[in-house]
């Protein structure tokens, strides 16, 4: 398990690996709001950017058919390490830094770019 502290503006975001699943933490306070794939909010303009068969398509089933291929994706890859890299590079084209990493309730690893 590895857990990925990230931020944007003054929103803290929690991203936990296990093993092929991904679960993600709204921080409000001192409660983390966790959800799973279903709770996040995609983008419709960055589905298409990403997909552009979608095209044409209505905006739930662009909703669906991404959520379901972005899982593939993650599902598709070998280990947690490389499912952390992937996160960290894709929300940080987003906007999101990452604070730290956490391996399995060791020590915090604060981020060093």
């Amino acid at each position: 398990m590895i857990d990925i502290m990230f931020q944007k503006g003054s929103d803290k975001t929690l991203v936990r690996i296990n093993n092929k699943t991904l679960k993600f933490a709204k921080v409000q306070g001192s409660y983390l709001l966790f959800s799973d794939i279903e709770g996040i909010k995609f983008s419709i303009a960055g589905i298409l950017k990403e997909f552009p068969d979608l095209e044409g398509k209505g905006n739930e089933e662009i909703l669906k058919v991404g959520k379901q291929r972005f899982m593939s994706h993650i599902e598709s890859m070998n280990s947690e390490e490389e499912v952390k890299k992937y996160i960290i590079g894709d929300l940080r084209k987003h906007g999101f830094l990452p604070l730290y990493t956490q391996r399995k309730g060791h020590r915090i690893q604060r981020w060093q770019p």
